[in-house]
């Protein structure tokens, strides 16, 4: 079982994100924006985060170069989702790395698919 914190500002997608993670056997935290995110961080210590990009306060991005500032950037694996994946360039892509990047609205086996890959050690 592995601790996954979701940081999505709309509850019914982080809902179903949440229901899948649980259904894989995972403890979920849910956060609504890139602040609640780094003070949960600590608290909560994920061994994944779930992150949506494009959220109040900063956003996944905003979230991401806070964490790589305060951590080593391997310490935890990070999926992106975004419904503008199509509209990232490749600085914006690069600067990602190396999350993995899911589109919205999200199909359940990339989900499960990504999940497994991340929680499993390289």
């Amino acid at each position: 079982m592995a601790r996954i914190l979701i940081a999505e500002d709309d509850p019914q997608a982080s809902e179903v994100i949440a229901r899948i993670c649980e259904f894989k056997g995972h403890e979920v935290e849910e956060v609504r924006d890139a602040v609640q995110a780094l003070a949960s961080y600590d608290t909560f210590a994920p061994d994944l985060i779930i992150t949506d990009l494009a959220m109040p306060l900063g956003g996944g991005q905003h979230l991401l170069r806070e964490l790589r500032a305060r951590h080593e950037a391997s310490a935890c694996p990070v999926i992106v989702i975004t419904g503008y994946a199509g509209l990232l360039g490749s600085a914006e892509r690069t600067a990602l790395e190396p999350c993995t990047i899911l589109e919205k609205p999200l199909e359940l086996e990339p989900m499960l698919r990504a999940l497994e890959d991340a929680l499993t050690p390289a």
